[in-house]
């Protein structure tokens, strides 16, 4: 890990704090895939690079291994065109008339003479099952040389963040894929904690692991999810990993491995003591997140993990409608004074109004985060949208971080961002405006365009959003999109003139399975 002053410098744009950072030739990822007759990983990434950085042209290698690190597969190709680009494991896996269950790794490379500024591309994977999709952005990769991997590991933490869910049938897991080094003696150190913030600890001993080896670890079997008392729960993992960024595929599989919800793990920062004051309370909220309230067939809902460097912060909640009426406040809906496993039905908050009044199916809640002294700099938290009705259904467990009130954001005069469109399903996006100025900052004006796999034409629509306004695209609401995607998946990017644009995509099926993601 590092420290969160050079993980702001890094992600900064090019300018005066990060002129001397060495140029970025190659951008890697590799993704755990698992494939079987109800299942398909499949990864999505779109020729961004053409627009944030008017690079013409790069290479994109992608490796296919076994389970046990064995190249099945590599092929190499330019990518020149801004579209939308998917790689199938089944599609592979086919080629090779292999039909057995699978369990190996995609490792996808993004290389160029010019400099790419990031060593990890925008990349989805997606699990890809007959009731649902389930998907995460990009987690681990192979690091470029030495000097990467120092970069990144000065600061040694173990890994946590995401829910552990009661359901029957279903066990928690963590999925990852070794880098080149050949590692030996390895032992997890798994920490299970449940709703009642009571916990066990149990050992894995994952002994030797080969090159590129993928590893995919249940977590708890049948017995020791009695532990959680038919409530979610977590955990910590502690590793020794070395050679690879080990950020790890997590989440819940069905035995079967016909059904996931996943996301990725994140660092357990009790340990780091990297706080962040506010310099100016009386115009800045400490942090905000915001996060999509349905009306209906959603409940919202937000974890709370015991991985935080400091945990004396109180939560305020904020109600908008989509034109950026607030329509609801309320103050201290929830305070935190120690390191615990939490979760909040965001719901429940507002029963004091009545929403079905409002013609809106969803609306906006920003939650503010104050406190007396200073709050986490890294204050992660699980954002998962829940069928109401669905009993059986899995939901998402959105891995996101609130926004704190760093100065230098409000410097920046544009802002890019972009969201794929899975259309497996039922397809959505939100794109909203909210930052944490107290009295608001200003309207955005976005351009949005529509990409998709066939070719490099777009469809683009233009949009306002006020302060705290927001817009939900609904892909079978849109025959226009839905024809010219052509059953595919797509990308969307927006440009603003407002560097606080954000969203979240989403996938639902009718079985109630709930996929999501935020926007990169």
């Amino acid at each position: 890990m590092r420290k969160i002053t050079e993980h702001i410098i890094n992600l900064s744009t090019p300018n005066k704090i990060n002129k001397h950072k060495p140029k970025v030739l190659r951008s890697s990822a590799i993704f755990p895939c698992n494939a079987n007759k109800f299942l398909d990983t499949k990864i999505l990434f779109m020729g961004y690079w053409m627009i944030k950085k008017n690079i013409k042209t790069i290479s994109m290698r992608y490796k296919l291994r076994n389970r046990y690190g064995k190249m099945l597969i590599t092929k190499i190709t330019k990518i020149n065109k801004i579209k939308a680009y998917s790689i199938s494991t089944k599609n592979l896996l086919n080629k090779l008339n292999i039909k057995e269950n699978f369990l190996g790794s995609l490792e996808v490379e993004f290389l160029s003479k010019e400099d790419l500024v990031f060593p990890y591309p925008a990349c989805v994977i997606i699990l890809d099952y007959k009731g649902g999709s389930s998907f995460v952005h990009t987690i681990g990769r192979v690091y470029n040389n030495k000097k990467d991997h120092l970069a990144n590991s000065k600061i040694k933490v173990a890994e946590s963040g995401f829910d552990i869910i009661p359901n029957a049938g279903f066990y928690p897991f963590i999925s990852f894929v070794n880098g080149n080094l050949m590692l030996k003696n390895q032992i997890l150190k798994i920490k299970i904690i449940n709703s009642k913030n009571e916990y066990f600890i149990k050992k894995i001993n994952l002994e030797t692991i080969k090159p590129f080896e993928t590893k995919f670890i249940q977590i708890m079997d049948e017995d020791e999810k009695k532990f959680l008392i038919n409530k979610k729960g977590t955990c910590i993992i502690d590793h020794n990993l070395s050679g690879f960024y080990p950020r790890f595929l997590a989440g819940n599989y069905n035995e079967q491995k016909t059904k996931f919800s996943v996301t990725h793990s994140y660092y357990d920062t009790k340990k780091i003591k990297e706080d962040f004051k506010n310099q100016n309370k009386k115009d800045f909220f400490d942090a905000t997140l915001v996060v999509p309230i349905f009306k209906k067939k959603y409940l919202t809902e937000l974890s709370l993990y015991p991985i935080y460097s400091s945990s004396s912060f109180n939560l305020n909640l904020e109600l908008f409608k989509s034109n950026g009426e607030k329509i609801f406040t309320k103050k201290n809906f929830f305070k935190s004074k120690k390191n615990s496993l939490k979760f909040i039905n965001i719901n429940d908050q507002l029963k004091k109004i009545n929403l079905m009044k409002f013609k809106e199916n969803y609306f906006l809640g920003k939650i503010s985060i104050d406190s007396k002294t200073a709050i986490p700099s890294r204050l992660k938290f699980g954002l998962n949208i829940i069928s109401k009705n669905k009993l059986k259904a899995v939901s998402s467990n959105i891995c996101f971080n609130a926004q704190a009130a760093f100065k230098h954001n409000l410097e920046r005069k544009t802002r890019f961002c972009w969201t794929p469109i899975v259309n497996k399903n039922n397809s959505k996006f939100i794109i909203y405006n909210s930052s944490f100025v107290k009295k608001g900052f200003k309207k955005a004006s976005i351009l949005m365009n529509f990409w998709r796999e066939k070719d490099d034409k777009n469809i683009s629509k233009k949009m306002v959003l006020n302060d705290n306004g927001s817009y939900l695209f609904d892909l079978s609401k849109n025959n226009k999109i839905k024809k010219f995607l052509n059953s595919k998946s797509g990308w969307v990017t927006f440009k603003s003139n407002n560097p606080f644009i954000q969203g979240y995509y989403i996938e639902t099926s009718k079985e109630g399975n709930v996929g999501a993601d935020h926007f990169f």
